[in-house]
């Protein structure tokens, strides 16, 4: 297939060393830096812009189907229409590592010159459209199993709400605990557990754990490769990322699907263990899950900036209605047929996610 440099089809904007200029009518969106002053007439984009982030974010293409201001972190790709479909260019740049073409290696970082040089395939404008058409229908299928996901996940918090009250309230007057009462914080590792170095057991690093209770228990280590210098923990236990960003960003898990009932991950994380009979893990974890725990967490941290974390004493007194176990059970069990129904979801948008990379494979190489 034909291929040409991006200088011959299409131009690039962005609005460094221009005067900067409030919009008179307030008409336009910022890209870019996310401040509140444009840039000069010169440097108003188009509709169908693609943009591109100059310096940080720089894998993250957009696509304007509005005119705005650009600015000095952001590039604006203008397609020449005639040559060029700016749909296609979009997946094109999604589909396009701009990561090594960076020319800093602390903050990744894109020049005007090393981008013309890239090359694109340019078959014909209208099997471009298609292409670009063909891919917009697999976005809409993400997106809409993306939003299916995140109703469920919104489900089991209101189911929560709706049984339990939210948190930090009681309104069906259960009695009030610390968490420390109903849980063990960082229990000590069950050398029982382990009869030899060969052991086969779960390993969970940070990355394996998800912001929404999601974990990835599947990679498995030998005991001995992971007995020192990792947090262990069993089946059922929850998982709470105690260090910045992962803890704002809401990182936790109940602990499922472990090799032999353990595991060994991060030592960014707290373990939580209910006590039988008395606290769920679920109910635990969805306590945790709680942007209101998140918030009251992090006024607690501690440490210097880029290295905070949360201590295990606010775990332990941590106070909450305490249902009874029963209606906790309830509650469990309604999220593990949530759960079922998110796996499915899951299922799908990994399908579809594998399909949209195929085609991009395809189409742009």
């Amino acid at each position: 297939m034909q291929t040409c440099r991006w200088e011959e089809v299409l131009e690039i904007r962005n609005g460094k060393n221009q005067k900067k200029v409030e919009d008179p009518n307030g008409s336009f969106p910022i890209y870019g830096s996310g401040g509140v002053m444009g840039y000069a007439n010169d440097y108003l984009c188009p509709k169908n812009t693609v943009i591109l982030g100059r310096k940080g974010t720089i894998n993250r293409p957009i696509y304007a189907d509005v005119e705005f201001w650009n600015v000095d972190t952001a590039f604006g790709l203008i397609a020449n229409s005639e040559r060029l479909s700016s749909k296609y260019l979009y997946y094109f740049c999604v589909h396009f590592d701009f990561e090594r073409l960076s020319t800093t290696v602390t903050i990744p970082s894109l020049t005007k010159a090393n981008l013309l040089k890239i090359e694109i395939p340019l078959p014909p404008l209208d099997e471009q459209e298609r292409i670009a058409a063909e891919l917009d229908a697999v976005v809409a299928t993400l997106k809409k199993r993306r939003a299916q996901l995140a109703e469920l996940n919104a489900l089991v918090e209101a189911r929560f709400v709706e049984l339990f009250g939210a948190l930090g309230t009681n309104p069906r007057n259960f009695a009030t605990v610390a968490l420390g009462d109903v849980c063990r914080v960082n229990p000590k590792k069950n050398a029982a557990l382990f009869p030899n170095d060969d052991f086969l057991v779960s390993f969970v690093p940070m990355p394996a754990v998800s912001e929404r209770g999601e974990i990835d228990a599947s990679s498995v280590r030998a005991y001995r490769d992971v007995k020192k210098g990792f947090t262990s923990f069993e089946e059922n236990d929850v998982l709470f990322a105690k260090i910045t960003p992962c803890m704002e960003n809401g990182k936790g898990a109940v602990a499922r699907g472990l090799k032999n009932g353990v595991g060994f991950g991060s030592t960014g994380f707290h373990i939580l263990r209910p006590t039988a009979g008395v606290a769920n893990p679920f109910w635990l974890y969805q306590i945790t899950a709680f942007r209101q725990f998140r918030v009251d967490a992090e006024k607690k941290m501690t440490g210097s900036a880029g290295q905070r974390r949360v201590p295990a004493v606010f775990l332990e007194n941590y106070r909450v209605a305490l249902p009874p176990f029963e209606l906790q059970e309830r509650f469990a069990a309604e999220v593990e047929r949530v759960e079922a129904l998110k796996a499915t979801v899951r299922d799908g948008i990994a399908e579809t996610q594998t399909l949209f990379d195929a085609l991009s494979q395809r189409y742009f190489g």
